[in-house]
Order: structure tokens, then sequence, then C-alpha cells
């Protein structure tokens, strides 16, 4: 072979090498980094509480932790020794809070969880990858329509809608605007009707996937649903699957009220609730797989079992933008 032909053939090879390197980092990169997340509320600072930390821990071992608000059950004021904020040490630092009805008030610590977890607000938003979560407040400050609350909240699902970059939405809060019939004798509003009926349809317009809600204590997990403006209290149901939902409409409503502190008898279970359980305390696990275009969710009960699974498939082909775009015509 010609000294000059081989030189050819050795630049070709490593070009060839070079391009396939680009390409495979090109490859990886893209990747989604699917992150997993874990899901309580109603805690207190019992034994039940301790396991639940520890369920999270070893089911999830996750980013991030939703508290889905009523910590401590607080009433003295105080600012320190915070028996929840001991319990939940090993996760803190991953841990975004929503204000509920047993910390709302001064006396009982408002101040001290804004502070311990760095909050100038009750209701905020962040990004982690590609899941935009909306943390609302349902029980300190003003959610009605035109309400500063009501303001912000729109902008964030109008932003995240439209946001290329964003696959997923989720939102949590407090109370819960729908569950099955509950033996919650102390609580003021099983269902909170006002939240329901000013949010719900912004949910069904801007494409959130799923809802978190604490509150009643026990679990509670629905079919995806949508608002049903006819008759508010009974959404409509848009899909009679158990546990795989291929781009549905509405949402996935979730009551993870088992953090640990006490449990709510359920009655009989409504139509719209898939499953639900009264007698174990536990959390939810979500994972978002399938290189993104997945929504797992896992509820284990503290005694180890999964006793629910529900997965959202996005079926819609993936956008990337590499860069330019090129065009070839022929055959």
């Amino acid at each position: 072979m010609p000294a000059s032909k081989q030189l050819l053939c050795s630049i070709f090879k490593v070009c060839t090498l070079s391009l396939s390197v680009i390409f495979i980092s090109i490859q990886v990169n893209s990747v989604f980094a699917e992150p997993n997340f874990g899901v309580a509320g109603d805690w207190g600072c019992t034994s039940n509480t301790e396991k639940t930390v520890s369920n999270i821990r070893s089911h999830s071992s996750p980013e991030r932790v939703f508290a889905l608000g009523d910590y401590s059950y607080r009433t003295d004021g105080s600012a320190s020794d915070d028996c929840w904020l001991d319990i939940i040490s090993a996760i803190k630092s991953r841990t975004r809070i929503t204000i509920g009805n047993h910390e709302d008030d001064s006396n009982e610590g408002f101040s001290s969880y804004m502070s311990s977890f760095g909050l100038s607000q009750t209701y905020y938003a962040f990004t982690y990858d590609k899941v935009r979560l909306i943390v609302m407040d349902s029980d300190r400050n003003s959610f009605s329509n035109g309400s500063n609350q009501y303001n912000y909240v729109v902008s964030q699902l109008q932003q995240a809608s439209q946001d290329s970059n964003i696959k997923w939405i989720i939102v949590y809060f407090h109370k819960p605007m729908y569950t099955s019939p509950s033996s919650c004798s102390t609580c003021p509003s099983i269902a909170d009707t006002n939240l329901r009926d000013t949010y719900h349809p912004l949910f069904d317009q801007y494409g959130v996937d799923v809802v978190l809600m604490g509150h009643v204590h026990n679990y509670q997990r629905t079919f995806p649903i949508k608002y049903n403006p006819v008759s508010p209290s009974s959404p409509t149901r848009t899909s009679t699957a158990t546990t795989d939902y291929f781009d549905p409409v509405g949402q996935i409503f979730v009551i993870v009220g088992t953090g640990g502190v006490s449990l709510n008898g359920l009655g009989s279970k409504s139509y719209f609730v898939k499953y639900q359980q009264d007698d174990r305390f536990g959390a939810l696990d979500i994972n978002i797989e399938n290189n993104g275009n997945t929504l797992a969710g896992r509820y284990y009960t503290n005694d180890g079992v999964k006793r629910d699974v529900f997965k959202i498939t996005k079926t819609g082909t993936a956008q990337y933008n590499f860069g330019p775009s090129l065009s070839l015509s022929g055959e």
C-alpha cells in the first residue's frame, strides 16, 4: 500500500474513532437523570415517625423529600427543640415543606419552620431536573382567585406548561381537594371545596400530572380525574385502568397522611379512588423512569410492603435540540 494511502487510512481511522467518542458523549448527555422523591405528611414525633424516615431512606434514597404539612403538632410557641426536625435530621437538607394547619400559627412554630427551611414565603416553586414542583399554601395565606398566591401559582403553571425543558408538573399542599369518607373528626373540613373549585380547573388547563396532599391520616390514590364543573364534588374519572396510564387526561391525586402521628379510619371507597388504606403508616416513593417518559409511584408501608403502584407514561416523541439542524435531500 502506498505511503500516502496508509497515511490517509490512518487519519480516517483516527477521525472515525474521534467521531464515535463524540457521538457516545452526546448520547450519554441526552439521557434524563431520572430523579427520585419521597413523600409523606402528618408526621408527629412518634416511633412510627422514625420508621417513616427509615422507610423513605431505604426505599427511595431520594434527591428530595416532599413534606405535606403537620409536623411536630406543637402548641408551646417554642422556636427550639423541635422534635420533628430532630427526627428528620438525616433527610432535612433534602426536604421541602408545605405549611399545614398544625404549624400555620405563631404558637405552633410557624416562624421556626420558615427559618429552618430558608423560606420567605409559604408558597414557592422549584425545579429538579425536568420536574417542576409547585408548593401551595392551603392554610395560612389566601389562595382565592386574585390573591397574591393565586397569581403566583397561575404564573408558575403557565411557565411550566410552556417550558420545553419541563417534562412533569407536580403540585403539593396540605388540605385535600378530594377524599373518600373518613373518620377525621378533628379536621375542620375534610375536602377543601374552595381550593378544589379554584385550582383543579387550572391543573387541567396547564397539564399538571400529579397532585399530592395530606391532612387526612390515611393513604388514598385516585384514578386520573378531571374537574367536573356541573358537579364539582364528583370529578370525571378519565380512565378505569388500575396501574398503568398512557397520556392520561387529568391528574392523579394522592393523599399521603401516613407520616406517623395517627390514623383516620376510612368508610366506603369513592368511585374516583383506586386504592386506599387506613391501618398502616408509610410513605410514597416517586421515580422518574424510562429516560424521563414515565412517572412511577410506589407506596410502601413501614413494614416494608409495597401496597400500591401507579405509572404515568407520556408516549409523545421526545424532542432534542443539539444545535444547528441538517437537511438532506435526494435518494
